[in-house]
């Protein structure tokens, strides 16, 4: 199962659809509450599967690099990919610096969603 970590409703939305597309389950995480429900499988009635991979957009700010942080601290293999603005090279920069797997900015994670879905939703990036 995928995890998306994104507060943008448009842009959740269309993880989510390319997710559902791709036959890959997925669920939100918005705060650490609910990451740290998701990787621990917290049994909420809804699809609970162990957890492939991690998308965070960058645009959460420090929340995003700190929800970054809680997936590596629980399970340093659980690939992350986070994008950003192109522009914001010090987030960028950032979220390398703190573990995560892919690093890429937002038109290039847009062009390349349903690769990185099906890879992700497989435990292989």
């Amino acid at each position: 199962m995928i995890v998306y970590c994104c507060q943008d409703l448009i842009f959740a939305t269309k993880i989510r659809a390319t997710t559902e597309a791709e036959g890959v389950p997925s669920r939100p995480a918005r705060d650490a509450q609910a990451l740290a429900n998701r990787l621990n499988r917290v049994d909420d009635g809804k699809v609970n599967e162990p957890v492939t991979g991690v998308v965070i957009d960058l645009e959460m700010g420090e929340t995003g690099l700190a929800l970054l942080e809680q997936v590596k601290r629980h399970d340093a293999n659980i690939p992350v990919v986070a994008f950003g603005s192109h522009v914001a090279v010090d987030v960028l920069q950032a979220a390398h610096d703190r573990g995560a797997d892919f690093v890429m900015p937002r038109s290039q994670f847009t062009a390349n969603l349903p690769t990185i879905v099906q890879r992700l939703g497989g435990g292989a990036v």
